[in-house]
């Protein structure tokens, strides 16, 4: 009786387990703890897999004629994006951690270092004053006060939050580095923070590493998305493209079209297929309330009293709003989200397109020696101009369309721009007989 009991169970494991895992992630996002506490790096990410889409917008949508994003098909392999924007109490953990280690520190030498990387990465929180506005407690609380804990860190920028992306690869490595004896089993690992990463050489070399077999151990880095990437995951968020990871583990996630044109599977808001419809939830909790956190009209940002359309004059919660059919709050609105990418308004027509990146300074087809990007000579675009996407709680809703771009010098920031991470997922663009399905894909990935 016990041996049957035991061919059902392993029956209903196989038939129910992608349902399963499904629904553990539906539980998790629902029971989130926002303020962050022990630190897991994969917690709170969301796995998109690979696939083709239409990136940028089609004549209809483009409405003051920039024609810098032009619609066209490309293909992005799959990676790991945070649920959340990074919100104040995750970024506060970061400074304090790089302020304690400077605390720590065994020389005057190695304390200055870090007293300076730690001082280097605080937000600017002037962002939020305005000469002709009274702002002045978000100057003071917003990214300070326990009350602001769970809304997105703003004032930092592209070059901050790369550093916070390389702190977040190094807490990820620690312990298995540690497992293996490449560090101390209470050393704080600092290599990519500090860019003094020798670990690579050290590894191979390792005799408990080869014994293991392998000779690398690092995870895939967290980065700032690929303009690519954040947009694929915009776009397949959508009601209109969404198809579960789960019910076909060879689907992609735009498999609901999957000899569909790219107009057709363009989707430029994630609660609706064109324009304004479903702008408003029908839930009966928030009935009539706005699904994202955007500038409705000249002055108006949250509503008349008693009349709310999103109740949010500034940026709100990261967990706020609707959660997107794949599991992701706020790609849309609250606040813009720096990406990878240098800007260059020919991005579309000289990438390539297969995980399309613009990380260099190539010039769009012009001389190099002939012509330059000087930001306040001839052109406000450098070769240090960073593209951000989302639209906030400042943009009117045209910003809100995945397809829309706009960029920011690296080294500036504001109080409308804030980032979200991801980390290339390695193994699982698409199923096939040769792939290890003994373990389930978190565990053939991750340790």
């Amino acid at each position: 009786m016990n041996f049957l009991n035991s061919i059902l169970l392993f029956f209903a494991v196989l038939l129910l387990g992608p349902t399963m895992v499904s629904n553990m992630n539906t539980k998790e996002a629902n029971t989130i703890q926002l303020a962050a506490g022990k630190y897991d790096p994969y917690a709170e990410t969301v796995l998109i897999r690979g696939g083709t889409f239409g990136m940028g917008m089609n004549t209809e949508e483009n409405e003051m004629r920039q024609w810098n994003n032009t619609l066209r098909r490309v293909t992005v392999s799959s990676f790991r994006i945070d649920k959340y924007e990074v919100s104040n109490k995750k970024y506060r953990d970061y400074t304090h951690w790089l302020e304690s280690l400077a605390a720590d520190s065994a020389s005057s030498t190695q304390a200055a270092e870090y007293t300076a990387l730690a001082k280097s990465a605080l937000p600017d929180t002037l962002v939020w004053r305005s000469a002709l506005a009274y702002n002045e407690p978000m100057v003071q609380g917003y990214f300070r006060a326990k009350a602001f804990n769970d809304y997105p860190v703003v004032g930092v920028s592209w070059e901050q939050a790369n550093k916070y992306c390389r702190w977040r690869t190094d807490r990820a490595n620690e312990k298995t580095l540690a497992f293996y004896g490449l560090i101390g089993p209470k050393e704080r690992y600092v290599g990519k923070i500090t860019g003094k990463d020798k670990l690579e050489t050290t590894a191979k070399g390792n005799n408990r590493l080869k014994k293991s077999g392998e000779e690398f151990v690092m995870v895939p880095d967290f980065r700032l998305p690929t303009e690519a990437e954040w947009e694929y995951a915009a776009k397949v968020s959508s009601s209109k493209n969404y198809v579960s990871n789960f019910k076909n583990p060879k689907a992609g996630s735009n498999s609901s079209h999957p000899n569909a044109s790219i107009a057709q599977s363009d989707s430029p808001f994630p609660w609706a297929s064109n324009g304004n419809e479903a702008i408003r939830t029908t839930k009966k909790s928030d009935q009539g309330m706005f699904v994202a956190n955007f500038k409705n009209g000249r002055g108006d940002y949250m509503g008349m009293v008693g009349y709310s359309n999103d109740g949010a004059g500034f940026p709100s919660k990261v967990n706020s709003f609707t959660q997107s059919k794949i599991g992701l709050f706020n790609l849309s609105g609250n606040v813009n989200e720096w990406v990878a990418d240098i800007y260059r308004p020919l991005s579309s027509v000289d990438m390539d397109d297969f995980n399309p990146y613009r990380g260099d300074s190539t010039l769009d087809g012009d001389d190099a020696e002939a012509a330059q990007y000087a930001s306040g000579v001839n052109t406000l675009i450098s070769n240090k101009t960073r593209v951000y996407k989302g639209g906030s709680w400042k943009d009117r809703p045209y910003w809100l369309n995945p397809g829309t771009r706009r960029y920011l010098d690296q080294d500036k920031s504001t109080s409308t721009i804030g980032f979200r991470c991801v980390s290339s997922a390695f193994g699982v663009d698409a199923a096939s007989t040769s792939v290890d399905n003994t373990l389930p894909w978190y565990k053939r990935i991750f340790k």
